[in-house]
């Protein structure tokens, strides 16, 4: 285990290789780069993987992250009508996005793991765990998949991609605070935040 996590350091876009430009790409989707949110209305259709977690749901909020001109991709935050759609992380809910560029990975996990340790009171041992799973579980994600995350109290979270089982897991400290790296009042971007809770 690395004693303490990757620092990014921005560049102009322009002189930057397209590796770099990946990981700065994946920086700016969890809030840590400068972005440009234009809310837009939420998808009118939950993902289908949602079925099996109630019959009905409603888009609280949804909006594109933009960076340096690239759209990164369009996140949407899903709660069951049922409770007049309030959010908590007492409830089930789903952060849906759909991917607008190409991401490896590794920057997936490293910049989560990031925000996660920032925001939760995480002990390193539950750092290392939360670490091999998400290096064993996310893939490559391209431009027009689709990543639904599912928070399930007293469950865990369930991830799926383009509609397959990407993984589960029954820890229920990591769903909230992998979850937390959007919705928590720590979190990186507030106006992300704000976005996605329709403030």
């Amino acid at each position: 285990m690395r004693s303490q996590f990757p620092q990014f350091h921005l560049k102009p876009i322009a002189t930057i290789s397209m590796r770099r430009r990946s990981v700065l790409l994946n920086a700016a989707a969890f809030g840590l780069g400068t972005a440009a949110w234009a809310q837009e209305a939420p998808s009118v259709r939950a993902p289908e993987v949602l079925n099996p977690y109630g019959s009905d749901w409603l888009a609280k909020g949804s909006g594109p992250l933009k960076f340096f001109g690239f759209k990164a991709y369009d996140a949407t935050l899903w709660l069951p009508a049922t409770g007049g759609g309030n959010f908590s992380f007492g409830r089930t809910f789903a952060l849906d996005i759909l991917y607008n560029t190409y991401v490896k990975a590794s920057d997936i996990n490293n910049t989560s793991l990031i925000e996660m340790s920032r925001i939760s009171a995480a002990t390193p041992g539950q750092v290392q765990s939360w670490s091999a799973f998400m290096t064993g579980m996310f893939v490559d994600v391209k431009s027009g998949d689709r990543l639904v995350g599912v928070h399930i109290p007293a469950s865990g979270a369930r991830f799926f991609l383009n509609g397959k089982l990407l993984g589960e897991t029954a820890d229920t400290a990591f769903s909230e605070a992998f979850f937390r790296i959007w919705l928590d009042p720590k979190a990186r971007k507030p106006e992300l935040r704000a976005a996605l809770l329709g403030l």
